[in-house]
């Protein structure tokens, strides 16, 4: 099964959630074989994230779509509840934290263990630091739950989830200072920031090797505010990643009580206090309604009841109920969705469509722009699209892309300009005597939108459109450039009442045409222009000029006869020469050898270069 988007390079099954397989099955999932277990590259599509981003979301997926045996049997240590200082949490706004859980861990010992979990990190790429950290970082990649360790004896007071103040600093783990902002969320004490919420921790609480206390943190944050910061900041972080896809508070709580089983596994000494869970507004089991009749009809395919019932309980969906970390289960049609995949597409019935009675509406406005654009590209005109954002203009952007698309534009005429500059430069590349380019889009004026027409070398074009159309061409000229309302325009011309897609397409020319890669680099022009005698044609003295460019005829690009003329007996031929190489800058010295062999070439033939 291949998923899409987010790549989590070398995914190992964590221990206590294998599927078992055939070797022969393992051999098409799996990319390599380590010890007992198997690596796997995984891409998972965004819906799918919220589940699908740690390896027992993966497991599921494929103990469902294989019909493979899920062994889902959780064996940890048990941990006997200590009488610790109870830990204080506050929550600002449950819109920010929509459950947090904490927990107080005394006695703990700080090492790095060659052990299971070490090994298992090292598979997936993660750098082993501490049995605190790495018991963190296993639980997060096996659930898909972030979770975090405070050093306890650095924080002062209540742990407090809330917005940053103004100009409040932090040092990050990694040791970068950022100064933060209000719409920020941070988790904070007394003495202010500790961590930013979901993203990354501090560095003033951060677990070193002479911890002996810990506060455990189990949480779920607005994913819009933790894209949001991890974007502003540019510190994408695999908790971010996660917490950024929506995931369901509902497995926080068994994440911190298998993280607290890990930490009691390599320090046995540990006492673990009472679990603190501040959870605002709890979310209720999610059921949704699906009949055989209804996903029959979506899907197109007949499947039975007990077919769809099997499907679904692979997913572990029973009588309706929804997964709490299959967040992207929403409506019914989604449930249709997983019922069409793990019973398979390519059991769909091919149908034919069928035929319609009714009179297809012509869209008046798409035809007559249509209409323009095909009378123009027959005059030789070629079409351009523009960019719609502008540095200046009168309909401002919101959140811009950049300064210079601030706003929307309110004319053409100015990117046609522009355009025309960079293509007349190429004019002898393309072998052409002047450009002609238009381009209808969309601008935006504070009366509102509109469709414009803008192009060049219009003259002629105005007494085509005219008499074609059948109205008076009213428009604005603008550094040679015309420019036309087309909305008022086209409110001037009648409905059609047919139209011929075909007709004057040249559909069949159209097919024809392949697609050429052009060189990037600069390209060099040189005129050469020869005597001779009347009789020699065009064909001929070409073949002289090819017989001197010889083996480095892959350079000439463009060539074409722009000028003769005869005197007495003689006639007078000129082409233009356009050199460049595909990969490479060209030189003047590489093109002056090429004229001079070329200029050797016709004076054999008593010919005169002039």
């Amino acid at each position: 099964m291949t998923f899409a988007v987010f790549e989590v390079e070398g995914v190992a099954k964590t221990r206590p959630w294998r599927v078992r397989p055939t070797e022969s099955d393992l051999q098409i999932q799996f990319r390599e074989k380590k010890e007992n277990d198997f690596i796997l590259d995984v891409k998972v599509l965004p819906d799918r994230a919220c589940y699908a981003l740690s390896h027992r979301g993966i497991a599921r997926e494929l103990a469902a779509a294989l019909t493979w045996e899920l062994n889902s049997q959780v064996s940890r240590v048990k941990i006997s509840q200590a009488k610790l200082t109870p830990l204080s949490v506050k929550i600002k706004d449950s819109v920010d934290c929509r459950r947090y859980i904490g927990r107080r861990v005394e006695n703990v010992t700080i090492q790095l263990l060659q052990n299971e979990i070490s090994e298992k990190l090292a598979v997936v790429g993660q750098r082993p630091i501490n049995n605190i950290v790495n018991a963190g970082n296993f639980v997060m990649f096996d659930m898909g739950q972030p979770l975090h360790a405070f050093d306890a004896d650095k924080v002062n007071g209540a742990i407090q989830i809330r917005r940053a103040q103004k100009d409040e600093k932090i040092i990050t783990l990694d040791e970068k200072e950022i100064i933060l902002t209000p719409d920020i969320l941070i988790i904070a004490d007394n003495e202010g920031p500790l961590a930013i919420a979901g993203i990354k921790g501090g560095q003033r609480a951060g677990v070193t090797e002479k911890t002996k206390n810990l506060i455990l943190e189990s949480a779920n944050f607005n994913p819009t505010f933790i894209r949001k910061t991890a974007q502003k900041l540019n510190l994408q972080t695999d908790a971010s990643k996660r917490f950024e896809n929506n995931l369901s508070p509902v497995i926080a709580e068994q994440a911190i009580m298998e993280l607290s089983a890990l930490i009691m596994e390599s320090s046995p000494d540990a006492k673990f206090g009472e679990i603190i869970d501040q959870y605002p507004i709890p979310e209720s089991p999610k059921k949704i309604e699906l009949s055989p009749v209804f996903a029959t009809q979506k899907l197109g395919m007949k499947i039975s009841e007990k077919e769809i019932r099997k499907i679904l309980n692979r997913l572990n969906i029973v009588d309706g109920l929804i997964p709490p970390e299959r967040r992207d289960l929403q409506i019914p049609e989604d449930l249709v969705e997983e019922i069409g995949r793990l019973y398979g597409y390519e059991k769909i019935p091919a149908e034919k469509l069928p035929i319609t009675e009714k009179t297809t509406t012509i869209n008046k406005t798409f035809y007559w722009e249509n209409k323009i654009r095909q009378i123009l590209i027959e005059l030789g005109f070629s079409e351009i699209i523009t960019s719609s954002f502008k540095p200046t203009g009168e309909m401002e952007i919101e959140k811009p892309l950049a300064s210079d698309k601030a706003f929307l534009r309110i004319q053409l005429a100015d990117q046609l300009i522009a355009s025309l500059k960079l293509n007349t430069l190429n004019l002898p590349l393309l072998g052409l005597k002047k450009v002609k380019i238009f381009e209808i889009g969309k601008v935006f004026t504070k009366s509102g939108e509109e469709t414009h027409l803008a192009l060049n070398d219009f003259v002629e074009v105005e007494i085509i459109l005219e008499k074609t159309l059948g109205e008076k061409i009213i428009g604005q000229t603008h550094n040679n450039i015309l420019e036309i309302n087309l909305d008022l325009l086209i409110e001037k011309l009648s409905t059609p009442k047919t139209w011929d897609l075909t007709k004057g397409t040249n559909l069949e020319r159209q097919k024809k045409l392949t697609f050429k890669s052009f060189s990037l680099y600069p390209f060099i022009v040189r005129d050469i222009a020869i005597f001779v005698p009347t009789d020699i044609t065009i064909e001929k003295l070409w073949q002289v000029i090819e017989e001197g460019i010889g083996q480095e005829k892959n350079l000439l690009t463009n060539y074409y006869l722009f000028d003769q003329y005869q005197k007495n007996d003689r006639k007078s031929l000129a082409f233009r020469l356009v050199f460049q190489a595909p990969a490479r800058t060209l030189t003047d010295d590489e093109v002056n050898k090429i004229m001079d062999r070329i200029s050797i070439a016709i004076s054999q033939n008593d010919w005169q270069v002039r």
